[in-house]
């Protein structure tokens, strides 16, 4: 069970939007979706983990309240930290056993 106090940062969900790049092509771009709170825990431990943090990557999982915008995340979205700017790889979203929280497993220092 988690408080509600440690629900301590602001996270921000983006989708894909292609968009024309005025040569006739496309490039991709994002456009938010949804603000929430949010808390981290940043996992480490591993030796795969271990590896990935060698290599400047950082496993972590976000953890938001499950809602039906929330459930609308896709492995496609990335994910930005408000405060920081710090953006993150989604690569799994599990809900709980309760189905009251998402937890989000992403990977921050990868390329978008």
């Amino acid at each position: 069970m988690i408080s509600a106090g440690r629900l301590d940062k602001r996270v921000r969900f983006d989708s894909p939007t292609p968009t024309e790049d005025g040569f006739g092509g496309r490039e991709d771009g994002w456009t938010a979706q949804m603000t929430v709170w949010a808390c981290y825990t940043r996992l480490r431990g591993g030796e795969t983990v271990l590896a990935s943090r060698l290599e400047g990557r950082q496993p972590t999982v976000i953890r938001v309240r499950a809602s039906s915008a929330a459930r609308a995340i896709t492995t496609d979205w990335r994910a930005v930290d408000v405060r920081t700017g710090e953006t993150f790889n989604i690569r799994s979203i599990v809900e709980t056993q309760d189905r009251a929280w998402l937890d989000i497993t992403a990977e921050s220092g990868v390329a978008t």
